[in-house]
């Protein structure tokens, strides 16, 4: 990977922002004990975690954040490490509570939560002091300094290129889970397994995060990053109808081709 000594990802950010025509710059996310130097911490009080995403891509900041800055979302703050469960959480009494005062009533019953938390990652807490934040192509650290996650906003039709990428070369399947928090799927999970993962998001995240309908979030871990872009960058090489299919804009449905249809129909070489 060529890379420069203050900005390790910018050449792969910018790899995957060509292939898969994002609007906006990939996000690193980075779990860290020891507080990072030279580097500002949030200055602007407390928000959701999942809202400091919008932070680093809009408005193309690298900074810190600790367990006060964390303070908007009682169920992010504990998914991403920096506090232990609070009193109705894990019992699912506040999941199912009555909205707004009571609860957040995604689930209908408190045992039905209960049966969610343990599709549930969350980053053991006490093990996070600082979340770092910033846009891929200024991020200002690598793998070797921790772990990271890298979060990527795009299109479902792009999803599937990414997600594809992620098990061109090993095989598999990329995973996605909605239901639980968007922190834990695409944050803690990543960091968590060492596995590229996706979610259609939770309610908060739609709310309170600039995500546009369309638009899909994956979590992939740091170390995995680099395999990806390759990856992505050979399936486009060798399928370059599917080039042509990426590149369509949202809104349009795809209309199979009579060469595309034809290639379907082909019966391949027969091995014997």
């Amino acid at each position: 990977m060529t890379q420069d000594s203050k900005t390790p990802f910018k050449e792969l950010s910018d790899r995957l922002v060509s292939a898969l025509h994002l609007e906006s710059v990939p996000v690193g996310v980075m779990f860290m004990m020891h507080k990072p130097e030279g580097i500002p911490q949030y200055d602007r009080g407390t928000l959701k975690g999942c809202q400091f995403l919008d932070v680093a891509r809009f408005e193309k900041r690298v900074f810190y954040t600790d367990v006060e800055n964390n303070r908007d979302c009682k169920n992010g703050s504990h998914y991403l490490g920096f506090t232990p469960p609070f009193e109705g959480q894990y019992s699912g009494e506040w999941p199912a509570g009555d909205w707004p005062d009571k609860g957040r009533a995604i689930v209908r019953t408190p045992v039905a939560f209960r049966r969610n938390l343990p599709h549930y990652h969350i980053v053991p807490s006490g093990t996070v002091r600082y979340i770092l934040f910033g846009p891929l192509d200024s991020f200002p650290y690598d793998a070797s300094h921790g772990g990271g996650v890298i979060n990527v906003f795009c299109t479902a039709k792009a999803g599937l290129f990414l997600a594809r990428a992620a098990d061109y070369e090993a095989g598999g399947a990329t995973e996605g889970t909605t239901g639980p928090s968007t922190c834990s799927m695409v944050m803690s999970k990543p960091l968590m397994t060492g596995q590229v993962h996706y979610t259609l998001g939770c309610f908060g995240f739609r709310q309170f995060v600039k995500i546009k309908p369309e638009e899909v979030i994956f979590g992939i871990p740091f170390e995995r990053f680099e395999n990806v872009v390759e990856n992505l960058e050979l399936l486009l090489k060798r399928r370059g109808d599917l080039v042509e299919l990426l590149a369509e804009p949202v809104g349009t449905p795809h209309v199979a081709t009579e060469r595309e249809i034809a290639v379907q129909r082909s019966p391949g070489a027969i091995l014997r």
